[in-house]
């Protein structure tokens, strides 16, 4: 029997896995936005990426919507038909959109 893998999706800021990525995206940013991505995760390694968009920073931990994170839904449409493409099904969801 074929061993059961799954892809987490998780939310983080552009940068988050790098300190150079982090200080180029801080200071490259326009009027205070941080830039967010979608990322899919297997066995706890990054596999696909989505688009970026911009959040203001002063929302903290609130989770983005698209009215104040434009952006937002393309790049998880995106994001969702690239890792169905790859024939990841989804079969369980949290309480935010992704």
């Amino acid at each position: 029997m074929p061993q059961v893998q799954t892809l987490r999706v998780d939310l983080e800021e552009v940068g988050a896995r790098n300190w150079w990525a982090a200080l180029l995206a801080t200071l490259s940013a326009q009027y205070g936005n941080a830039y967010l991505r979608f990322v899919g995760v297997v066995d706890g390694e990054p596999r696909y990426f989505s688009a970026t968009f911009p959040v203001p920073r002063t929302w903290g931990s609130i989770p983005p919507r698209e009215k104040w994170a434009p952006g937002m839904t393309a790049a998880l449409a995106e994001f969702r038909r690239q890792i169905e493409d790859d024939g990841w099904r989804p079969v369980g969801h949290g309480a935010q959109p992704w």
